[in-house]
This record gives C-alpha cells, structure tokens and sequence, in this order.
C-alpha cells in the first residue's frame, strides 16, 4: 500500500489528550488492514456470486441462522450477528425468500419477525460452505505460516474484544463479547 500522510490535530473538546500520530510501522500495517477490509470481503463476494448465486452477505445470514438450535433468529438479532442493518436485512431476506432458503416468522404476538433457514436454505448451504472454505484457504491461510496465523489470531481477538467492549448490544452482543474475551485469553495462554 502506498504510505499516505495524515495531518496531525490538535486536541478536541471532547479530548483533553493530543491526538497521537501513527509512527511508520503503525501506518504501514494500519494501510494493509484497510487494504483486507477493501479487497477480501470483494474477493468472497464476488467468488460466492460466480460460483453460489449467492453473495457473501446472503451466506454469512444463512450461516448466522444455521448455528441457532431451532435455525431461527430475530430479525434485530440477526442483522447484528450478519453486521448489517435492518433494512439490508429485511431486503435479504426477501431475496433469500425467494429462492425458498429463508422463511419469516411472526414470534409471540405477533411482535417480533424472525427468520428460518429452511431445509432447502440448509442444503444450499453445506453446498456452499466448502467453496466459500476453499476461496478462504486459498486467500488467507495458505499464504500465511503458521506462526503469522497465530499472530493474526491473536491480533484480531484483541481487537475484537476491545471493540465489542465499547458497545451495548444487549444480551446476544454480551454473549458475543464473552465468546472473543474466551477466545482472547486462549490466544494469549498459547
């Protein structure tokens, strides 16, 4: 990535800390990961498209709703566990809908929808979960060692953990918070 310069800022009112310019090191390695965020979420997209009909937004709400006991979820959970808004999801679910792999359900009352992946969306699912492998071995492990691996294991777990430490996302969000502290603190112990 080419190196690029930020103009440093003076302290801000809801600061009272300089802001702390990125050394050499830190920009470089900040540019590759903005670098991944671009070009690998692009590269499983466009390979799940090519080779799924499906893109990889649609894949991750299927996976989301396959890893529940009962493969259903609330509509507000799922968008948080798919990172999506509500109204990218509900527009995803109409197309998944479509293709007979989700179904809407009314919760008690009628006051909550949630969405099931149906045994046709499950199929369609194990179908594509071995592509989608395939193009993440072939992208991400097979061009790292196995102590970069590690490293990156432990990278994104704390980076996870400190993210998700910041926001409230009610009950599934602290289940999830839990889960990257877990995963932290075994990366650390390895």
């Amino acid at each position: 990535m080419k190196r690029q310069l930020i103009p440093t800022q003076e302290p801000t009112p809801q600061s009272d800390q300089p802001l702390r310019s990125l050394n050499h090191g830190e920009w470089s390695a900040w540019l590759q990961l903005v670098g991944t965020f671009t070009l690998l979420p692009a590269a499983l997209d466009s390979q799940l498209q090519r080779e799924a009909g499906m893109t990889h937004f649609e894949f991750e709400v299927m996976v989301a709703l396959s890893r529940q006991p009962d493969r259903r979820l609330q509509l507000k959970d799922l968008a948080l566990v798919a990172n999506g808004s509500l109204s990218r999801l509900s527009h995803v679910i109409s197309r998944l809908e479509g293709r007979g792999w989700v179904r809407r359900r009314s919760g008690n009352k009628g006051r909550a929808t949630y969405a099931e992946l149906t045994e046709k969306g499950h199929q369609k699912l194990m179908a594509t979960g071995p592509i989608h492998l395939r193009e993440v071995r072939r992208l991400v492990f097979d061009v790292l060692t196995p102590d970069e691996v590690k490293a990156l294991n432990q990278a994104t777990s704390r980076i996870n953990a400190g993210l998700l430490g910041e926001i409230d996302l009610g009950a599934l969000g602290r289940r999830a918070r839990q889960a990257a502290r877990t995963t932290r603190f075994r990366a650390e112990r390895t």
